[in-house]
């Protein structure tokens, strides 16, 4: 009996969704033959001879099959081919970005979802800029906070025809911090245990607010978006503080403030003569 022998697999290049041309495959000295890495929807048959891969991709890919004769002599034959499928070009639905997305140009890549066709091109409502990076991909930077609405327009291929979408993309603003107490009060000259004049800021767009650099006996803390220091310095001496606010996008906002705490003069000995 004669070893197994098998004809040349074809390649093929088609849409999603649509019947690829069927490739045939002509066996001899085999009893059947298997076929292995077809994308869904297509399907390999053996009868009388000969090998059919029919069918309608519903996956998009590259697919490297393989056809390998059964029974008859050792060893088996095998066919190779590929059969790459191309998406359907669709409207972009949504798109995917870390959240918060933020007003700093510091985003991370985006990435686009279900629907998403590469080589398209973006445009957006007034103050809204599409900024392309080194992987090829969009960053976005704002020059304020809000709602944006962002169209889409995807170009033609061999599978589907030039289209746009439009979908939004809400921004947030970066945190802010601000002077609410008098003016003066960033900046205190005071005598050792003396309280001080409070110092309070108003803090938006993050979750909290942190400070170093206080003198023991004064402390600062957070509370429904306002940031206070208070207290009785217990030490001399000068103290830079820091407030930086936690929370929210970045860059973190920051107040500075310095606090002069003078030593209280001690009574003088008298002694007589």
């Amino acid at each position: 009996n004669p070893q197994n022998t098998i004809t040349a697999g074809s390649n093929q290049t088609v849409c999603i969704n649509t019947a690829i041309t069927d490739i045939t495959m002509t066996t001899t000295g085999a009893t059947g033959a298997t076929v292995t890495g077809l994308p869904a929807g297509v399907t390999g048959s053996w009868a009388g001879n000969t090998v059919t891969i029919s069918g309608t991709p519903t996956a998009s890919g590259t697919f490297n099959y393989t056809v390998t004769t059964t029974g008859g002599c050792a060893p088996a034959a095998t066919a190779t081919g590929t059969i790459t499928v191309t998406s359907t070009i669709v409207p972009v639905t949504g798109f995917s970005y870390p959240t918060p997305v933020c007003q700093s140009a510091s985003n991370p890549t985006p990435t686009g979802v279900a629907g998403f066709t590469a080589g398209g091109t973006y445009s957006s409502t007034a103050g809204l800029v599409f900024v392309s990076n080194a992987t090829g991909e969009i960053d976005l930077v704002a020059s304020t906070a809000g709602t944006y609405t962002v169209t889409y327009n995807f170009p033609a291929s061999a599978c589907g025809a030039a289209g746009s979408s439009t979908f939004d993309i809400t921004i947030t603003a970066v945190p802010a911090i601000t002077l609410t107490s008098a003016g003066g009060t960033t900046n205190q000259t005071l005598c050792q245990n003396v309280g001080i004049a409070a110092i309070t800021y108003s803090v938006t767009n993050a979750t909290g607010a942190t400070v170093v650099g206080l003198p023991a006996g004064v402390t600062g803390s957070y509370a429904g978006g306002v940031f206070t220091i208070s207290g009785t310095p217990t030490a001399s001496g000068t103290f830079n503080y820091t407030v930086t606010t936690t929370g929210g996008c970045p860059p973190a906002a920051t107040a500075i403030g310095t606090l002069v705490i003078n030593v209280i003069p001690s009574i003088p000995t008298i002694s007589s003569i």
